[in-house]
């Protein structure tokens, strides 16, 4: 089946869309007992109100399921609430929900392929009428760039370890529900209030009035990323909260203002990981090097150490140059890098994807790519490549000690 035509399908209020990047628990490369895809509480909240209680241990529901993408036949999955922490008062115990038994029926489902981790899935479950709890799922799972740039074109940036959820039509129409997160205590700068800030801006004014609680460079990534988008959404309410209570004279005026919110978001997360990331090196005392540097072939790698200068001097030892690329997934993307600097073996790769296939990382050693992730995105890695992974502070060392 063509995506597109499956997209045109589905885009209606009889469907809720649940939408991912798979990590590598999800495709069962992690060796954990936490088996099949977690789904958030607010989907099964309001289409699986079924399992949503804690009055029996562990409600579950048996639901009819296509993976369209794939041609693969209709099965029988288990959506199940594990909740023995809020059943039985065990503080340790369990509290989530998960999508199981793909495998049951069919063999090798492409949800339990470790070659799909990274890849953005979308569940598409269609709703009673009536009741308008969920009757089956269909899903999708992207095969390849051209797929997610289309999808990512209608919904926003799908970043690993999100889940976007909301019905069709609402996501489909540029409507993209921001994540529900605390407010922030900061206070917004005045002029913020007539202009809308710059996301250098924004990042700038939260170094300068957050104060963070943490020396290690992995974890000011983490907490300096999730600040700012706190900061965002409150400047995002300043010009947009007034316009959605005053209400629209027309559907092309509603249509108009979500599409405006959906763009400037997709804009504000393309850059704000590299903006990050430069302020993080200076801070941790690694202060030389350069930005979208022009390298052979007129390529633009993200960061080159310790120059652009010393990269073009054919004197300079490039045994000293480094290359790091930033990409917040790296399925498809990490070949990419391989020919942004041809003077360095090496390459290294900062990402936000959570895990890859034992194969996808072989393939990445044979072409000289170096992963470099969260120190806390480590264990979400097949274990067996989790000691040749560098972290953020591992890199930034070795950087400055070359």
């Amino acid at each position: 089946m063509d995506f597109t035509q499956w997209i045109h399908d589905k885009n209606s209020s009889s469907h809720w869309w649940f939408v991912k990047r798979l990590s590598a628990n999800d495709t069962g490369q992690t060796d954990s007992h936490q088996v099949g895809i977690y789904i958030p509480k607010r989907l099964t909240d309001n289409i699986l109100k079924h399992i949503s209680r804690t009055d029996i241990k562990n409600p579950d529901l048996h639901l009819p399921a296509k993976i369209d993408s794939h041609g693969m036949p209709q099965q029988t999955v288990r959506v199940i609430y594990y909740n023995s922490k809020k059943h039985e008062n065990k503080p340790k115990g369990r509290d989530e929900q998960r999508i199981t038994q793909w495998n049951t029926d069919l063999s090798d489902s492409p949800l339990q392929d470790g070659a799909n981790t990274g890849a953005i899935a979308i569940f598409s479950f269609e709703l009673d009428p009536n009741s308008g709890q969920a009757t089956g799922i269909n899903a999708w799972i992207c095969t390849g760039l051209e797929e997610e740039n289309l999808l990512e074109s209608l919904i926003g940036e799908v970043l690993p370890g999100e889940l976007l959820e909301e019905r069709a039509d609402n996501l489909l129409s540029g409507f993209i529900p921001a994540k529900q997160v605390a407010k922030t205590r900061l206070i917004l700068p005045e002029h913020w209030r007539t202009a809308f800030p710059s996301g250098k801006e924004i990042i700038d004014y939260l170094d300068e009035n957050f104060r963070f609680q943490t020396t290690d460079p992995d974890k000011l990534l983490t907490d300096r990323r999730r600040e700012e988008y706190k900061l965002f959404l409150e400047v995002e309410k300043l010009h947009v909260l007034d316009q959605v209570q005053a209400g629209f004279q027309s559907v092309d005026d509603f249509i108009s203002l979500a599409n405006s919110v959906s763009n400037r978001r997709k804009s504000r997360s393309g850059k704000s990981l590299e903006i990050h990331l430069e302020d993080i090196f200076r801070k941790f005392g690694l202060t030389e090097f350069g930005t979208q540097c022009r390298t052979e072939g007129n390529k633009k790698p993200d960061f080159l150490f310790p120059s652009c200068e010393a990269y073009r001097d054919n004197g300079f030892n490039q045994d000293k140059l480094r290359m790091l690329a930033v990409k917040t997934t790296c399925k498809d993307r990490w070949r990419q890098i391989l020919n942004e600097a041809n003077r360095i073996p090496y390459k290294h790769l900062f990402t936000l994807q959570e895990g890859v296939s034992e194969n996808q990382f072989r393939e990445m050693q044979d072409e000289n790519v170096i992963l470099v992730v969260p120190e806390k995105l480590k264990e979400k890695y097949p274990k067996v490549v989790q000691s040749k992974i560098l972290s953020l502070k591992d890199f930034i060392n070795h950087t400055k000690s070359v």
